[in-house]
């Protein structure tokens, strides 16, 4: 007797695409056969005893297991302040297959039948059915790699070097052009956030990253830059966005530290090789993307790679209250000779139940930013990092349009882009 396992998912695996065990073997032909699938995710155990197919092989497909990473959410997460932080949005899955068949009209486990699989890691991003089944973790494109083992190679963030581009990059020398190999991310220095990356780990092989470097250029082009070790977590996120390298205690390169800073530069290394394209952070606040007549709000939301991407919307945004009333009609009697008071209600609102819309517009926005809040539009995971009483929180919101034109600005016309953002708890009455 034995069970060959003929396929199954990378090491590194993706939660949303087709993850398939697919095994065979020499016993389908007993009574009542059944393939025995053990499913160890992290420390719960499913079992399953399934028929042979068609061709006599097992086709498990263990996807559907995976479906509550889409919720997961991680408790100030964002507003880490030192060193890299362990990303614990995976799962680590383990399994087994064995041959059952009935015997004394018991379903019985073969003696020594089992058959174990590789370790996985399945990790909160997805793939598309223009992917192809399982595609290469490793060595595929950049679209679809995770592997950080070169300059070429995209950290877990859909932003890409085509997404945006800034004006002032080219006449200090840096590339502003789609395709050369930077990224350019506005920001302001009140914004918290995460950038995550594959870590040193087991599952990737050829991912082997120790360091990340962050260099800041002062307001005259004068560059400082510091080292910091990575802690050797499977995915760690790098606490780099302004407000959380000010909060970084010890950090020599904190934009606080630079009055007026142009951009700083984030790059992830192989001792001194670099492993990763360049994630360039621009001051937007002082170098064109400044609207005082309106307040910033900043939603991040799990993006298809894995990791949170963040978007700040600059223009006008509101707040709708919207409330259903609960109403009932009271006899009015209060058990008295009196009967009844003047100012009794006869009409009772029993429960106000109050939800909060937050409308929000963006600035004038490239063809690649209108790609890029793809993701936001179809992410389960959306969060609004707002101040309430002089501390930075997140609430937790939910898109609800549920269409999303991406518009070709191939035009000379410049265009934004309104939501709609519902506060996922009720306002408390």
């Amino acid at each position: 007797m034995a069970i060959t396992i003929e396929d199954q998912p990378y090491a590194w695996a993706v939660r949303g695409q087709k993850l398939m065990i697919i095994a065979s073997s020499t016993q389908t032909a007993n009574t009542g056969f059944r393939y025995g699938v053990e499913v160890v995710i992290d420390s719960k155990t499913y079992n399953f005893y399934i028929p042979a197919a068609p061709d006599d092989r097992l086709y498990f497909d263990l996807a559907p297991l995976l479906e509550d990473m889409r919720n997961y959410e991680p408790l100030n997460f964002h507003f880490s302040t030192d060193d890299t932080v362990d990303d614990l949005s995976k799962k680590i899955i383990n399994f087994t297959l064995s041959e059952w068949w009935i015997v004394g009209g018991v379903l019985t486990e073969a003696e020594g039948s089992e058959e174990v699989g590789t370790e996985m890691i399945a990790i909160n991003g997805y793939y598309q059915v223009i992917d192809g089944y399982k595609p290469n973790v490793e060595s595929g494109t950049q679209k679809v790699r995770y592997s950080l083992n070169s300059n070429i190679s995209y950290v877990m963030t859909d932003r890409t070097t085509d997404t945006h581009s800034w004006y002032l990059a080219l006449s200090w020398g840096f590339p502003a052009t789609p395709n050369s190999l930077h990224v350019w991310i506005p920001v302001w220095e009140t914004d918290y956030g995460v950038l995550s990356i594959p870590g040193n780990n087991a599952y990737l092989s050829n991912n082997v990253v120790d360091n990340f470097t962050i260099q800041i250029y002062s307001s005259t082009g004068t560059a400082t830059s510091q080292t910091i070790s990575l802690n050797g977590y499977d995915i760690e996120a790098l606490p780099v966005y302004p407000a959380n390298l000010n909060d970084w205690t010890g950090l020599t390169v904190k934009p606080s530290l630079f009055p007026n800073w142009r951009f700083y530069r984030v790059r992830v290394f192989n001792s001194t090789t670099q492993k990763c394209i360049v994630y360039n952070f621009y001051n937007a606040g002082k170098y064109g993307l400044t609207d005082c007549h309106n307040d910033r709000i900043r939603l991040g939301w799990v993006n298809s790679r894995g990791g949170w991407d963040y978007f700040n919307f600059t223009k006008r945004s509101e707040i709708t209250d919207e409330i259903e009333r609960k109403n009932y009609r009271k006899v009015l009697f209060n058990g008295t000779t009196s009967v009844f008071s003047s100012n009794d209600r006869g009409l009772v609102e029993r429960r106000n139940m109050a939800q909060q819309v937050l409308s929000v517009t963006s600035d004038y926005i490239s063809e690649g930013e209108f790609k890029f809040l793809r993701s936001l539009l179809v992410s389960n995971q959306v969060t609004w990092l707002t101040e309430d009483a002089g501390k930075v929180v997140e609430v937790p919101v939910k898109l609800d349009d549920t269409t999303y034109t991406e518009k070709k600005t191939r035009d000379g016309k410049l265009y934004n882009v309104t939501l709609k953002v519902r506060i996922a708890n009720e306002y408390w009455t």
